[in-house]
């Protein structure tokens, strides 16, 4: 008798053992599944900034590459109109070459037709002299005004080189910040593709804890369902124990039973 006491009472002590390591197992999972939601929700937050932050570097690459496409064009509208300015000089040079020769010639002509009406007059031909001193008059006012042009077409000239100058730098200072806006566009290009490929490692991350979250609480539900179907058993057995009848013996010695009197 006293052995099958120490018998059930060891196998309640290992039932209540295992439920409570049911219990403590169902607790961790239950605060593993926490954690890993929490994890999850913060990878899928990180990927959700990081998608953000590839679309505004994708738009940002996208202005870089207009503003590089812009300055180039412009650059290079600057270069021709420099070279366009050069030309014009060039020209203006030329003709200011021309004028100054035509200039010097004219007023030399002039000053031998002066210097012929001076003979002219000195020997009584009066009239011929004075139409000559005429002549040179309009020689002397045309070799003037052509030198004056040529002076002028030199102005413009010079004007033109340091123009044209001025525009050539502007150019390849524009095509140099195009140069510039297009490699930032390609930086940015390739910081918004690297941040959209770690944004789906962020939202795979999440996806793959918000699934073992699930699977931990799944396990913790189960771990604390078969502890509380063993403790119903458990309790059940007891039950079951303490409604037993009893066995003859018992009986026989019940004070409830009392002996039948011999006749």
């Amino acid at each position: 008798m006293p052995a099958r006491k120490t018998k059930g009472k060891t196998a309640v002590d290992t039932e209540r053992k295992v439920r409570a390591e049911e219990l403590a197992a169902a607790d961790g999972a239950a605060a593993a599944a926490t954690i890993e939601t929490a994890a999850g929700a913060a990878d899928v937050t990180r990927g959700e900034d990081e998608v953000a932050a590839a679309a505004a570097f994708s738009a940002s690459s996208d202005a870089a590459a207009r503003r590089g496409a812009r300055n180039a064009a412009e650059g290079a509208a600057t270069l021709s109109m420099a070279d366009q300015v050069a030309a014009s000089g060039e020209l203006a040079a030329v003709l200011s070459s021309d004028e100054f020769r035509r200039g010097m010639e004219l007023a030399g002509i002039a000053g031998q037709v002066q210097l012929a009406a001076e003979l002219l007059g000195g020997v009584g031909q009066p009239t011929l002299a004075a139409f000559l001193g005429h002549t040179s008059h309009q020689l002397h006012v045309l070799a003037v005004a052509a030198l004056s042009r040529a002076t002028q077409g030199a102005f413009v000239a010079h004007g033109a080189e340091h123009l044209a100058s001025e525009l050539a730098a502007l150019g390849r200072t524009e095509m140099g910040e195009g140069r510039d806006e297009y490699a930032t566009s390609e930086a940015l290009g390739a910081a918004s593709a690297d941040m959209a490929a770690a944004a789906v490692r962020s939202v795979a991350a999440g996806a793959a804890e918000f699934a073992a979250a699930k699977a931990m609480g799944g396990m913790s539900e189960a771990l604390a369902s078969d502890s509380a179907h063993r403790a119903v058993r458990a309790r059940g057995a007891g039950e079951g124990r303490a409604s037993k009848p009893p066995t003859r013996a018992a009986a026989k010695r019940a004070p409830g039973n009392p002996a039948k009197p011999k006749m």
